[in-house]
């Protein structure tokens, strides 16, 4: 039987925002039995996921975190904005060397989400974007 537990966020468009969400990963996560080296993983994700919404996208960003307790905890995240929309299969797989001798360092984000997460689906349109991401806890 799972325990669900729900949070729900939003957040403005002011520096650091995205921190906020950093801190519910955190909480509901221990709450529902992560370790803290899987928590660092899924933090990292949301922080980007949460970076690029408020970076890219229009008006405040909603981040939804649904924990669910039992023996192999999982965690879902979704992180919407409403702005322009974009095709995530164009956006090009980052290149290490390049990006090592390149003026601007950005452009992990997407890669560093697939990585660290489990499932990532990323749905896109004109008003609204949407990244919901799955990470489930690994071994004891």
């Amino acid at each position: 039987m799972s325990n669900a537990r729900n949070v729900r966020l939003v957040l403005p468009r002011r520096p650091h925002a995205e921190l906020e969400a950093g801190l519910a990963v955190d909480r509901i996560g221990l709450e529902s039995g992560f370790s803290r080296d899987t928590l660092a993983e899924v933090r990292l994700a949301v922080l980007e996921a949460c970076l690029n919404a408020l970076e890219y996208g229009a008006g405040d960003v909603e981040v939804e975190l649904e924990a669910h307790r039992n023996a192999h905890p999982w965690l879902v995240v979704r992180v919407t904005d409403h702005g322009p929309g974009f095709d995530p299969a164009a956006v090009p797989k980052p290149r290490l060397n390049e990006k090592l001798h390149a003026n601007r360092k950005r452009g992990w984000g997407l890669e560093l989400m697939r990585r660290l997460m489990d499932e990532v689906e990323i749905s896109s349109r004109p008003g609204l974007t949407q990244v919901r991401m799955v990470r489930r806890q690994r071994g004891g």
